[in-house]
């Protein structure tokens, strides 16, 4: 299956919706320029994706879900902004952030905007399908609560850069929020969306939590041995910021004096050269650590795969297996 392909071609029903939620000729001008300008630098749009997939797999329409799978693009996008702000990134999908652009000042509101937006989103595809109050109100709380959980975890990632040491338990529980928690809220929205049975809602609310960390973890493995080309952001840059990735945590743990001494050096430095830079991966490659998260990552996929055994045999179910995979094969 052309994992791709299939990407692509859902990208392009959920980018028509967000035109409608967030349209290129919103006042201020300036509003609109900052809100869309992630969304048009590109992205996977998996977790919309997920969102249409898992709809499908309990036996509804991919088109019955898709104001609520353009709601997490924005809700994702949101939390891009924000981030990219308190990591003071420069460079996100290979474009400028928007706080470069266009100042902090209107990066936050551009992001509270995307945000606002959600809410409205996902009222009008609960009205449009006339669903029941009690599905609408865990529709609602599925996504409410996956909001906080994403400021949980990055309440943690953003303290553990303070900090000397990380346990591994610390750093699954920081990303379960940071990342984890939108890719469940995406396959459950989905399945409640598709009219899912409680033990298809939950199985997909499993996977979507699992390939979550998965991605996050592939995500740190591509931050230091990918190519800044494909991955969008220059690499080397969480070493830089002082991120405590699980590659990190793993690294301190298992390598050398001398190369837990090339670590530190380096790590939270953000005017580290690039031999610096190169010299702290290497020690991250040679102990062993990238590939130890690769091959964690690997595992958490086998799991989710796994969550799908209650959901019937269909194309779509064969989608949700072959996207689980491209969580962990992907280069950007």
């Amino acid at each position: 299956m052309d994992v791709l392909k299939y990407l692509d071609e859902r990208a392009r029903l959920v980018e028509r919706e967000l035109d409608r939620w967030v349209p290129p000729g919103l006042k201020p001008s300036v509003l609109a320029k900052a809100t869309r300008h992630l969304i048009e630098a590109g992205g996977k749009r998996l977790r919309p994706c997920l969102a249409l997939t898992a709809c499908e797999a309990v036996g509804g329409k991919p088109e019955d879900a898709i104001e609520t799978a353009a709601a997490l693009e924005l809700l994702h996008n949101f939390t891009l902004i924000h981030d990219d702000i308190m990591d003071r990134d420069e460079f996100r999908r290979n474009v400028k952030t928007v706080h470069v652009l266009w100042g902090e000042p209107i990066a936050i509101v551009a992001g509270d905007a995307l945000f606002a937006k959600v809410f409205e989103a996902i009222s009008a595809n609960a009205r449009r399908l006339k669903l029941g109050g009690e599905r609408t109100a865990e529709l609602f709380d599925t996504v409410s609560k996956a909001s906080f959980e994403i400021c949980q975890g990055q309440a943690l990632d953003m303290l553990f850069e303070g900090r000397t040491k990380v346990s591994e338990r610390e750093y699954m529980r920081m990303v379960s929020g940071k990342t984890g928690a939108l890719m469940e809220a995406s396959t459950k929205v989905g399945a409640l969306l598709g009219g899912g049975k409680p033990e298809q809602v939950r199985a997909l609310a499993r996977y979507g939590r699992l390939i979550g960390i998965a991605f996050q973890m592939q995500d740190d493995v591509l931050g230091v041995s990918g190519k800044q080309e494909k991955f969008g952001k220059p690499i080397g840059s969480d070493i830089r910021e002082g991120k405590r990735t699980l590659i990190i945590i793993r690294a301190l743990a298992t390598a050398s004096k001398k190369g837990r001494a090339t670590i530190l050096h380096t790590l939270g430095k953000h005017d580290a050269s690039k031999r610096d830079i190169g010299a702290a991966i290497k020690v991250l490659r040679d102990s062993g650590a990238i590939d130890y998260v690769a091959e964690r990552a690997r595992k958490l996929v086998a799991e989710a795969k796994s969550e799908l055994d209650v959901i019937p045999k269909s194309g779509a179910r064969e989608i949700l297996l072959a996207l689980a995979d491209f969580v962990v094969k992907r280069e950007f």
